[in-house]
């Protein structure tokens, strides 16, 4: 009798270990997951619309003001080279 109370005594001590185990493992996955969503949400902002928007134009990059259709072609033939009309001037990027 006092040898099944004490092997009673024991699996309920390993019970409860096991459970204050699993407790800590179930307490460090909400952890994780907590900073792994948070690593998101930053993430997530930086390619928000208006903060590329802002970054673009501290960067000169504007909206075009013409678009050219680029005709279509084989790829079994080489490019001829382009004809530009006009000139750009060279600007630094540095000096912008």
């Amino acid at each position: 009798m006092i040898f099944a109370l004490a092997l009673s005594m024991a699996g309920s001590m390993v019970v409860a270990n096991r459970q204050v185990q699993l407790h800590s493992l179930q307490s460090q996955l909400l952890q994780a997951q907590s900073t792994y969503a948070e690593q998101v949400g930053s993430n997530t902002d930086l390619s928000a619309p208006s903060l590329i928007a802002t970054k673009a134009g501290a960067l000169h990059l504007v909206y075009p003001v013409s678009v050219t259709q680029v005709p279509s072609t084989s790829l079994d033939e080489p490019l001829r080279l382009p004809k530009f009309l006009g000139f750009a001037p060279a600007t630094s990027r540095t000096i912008r």
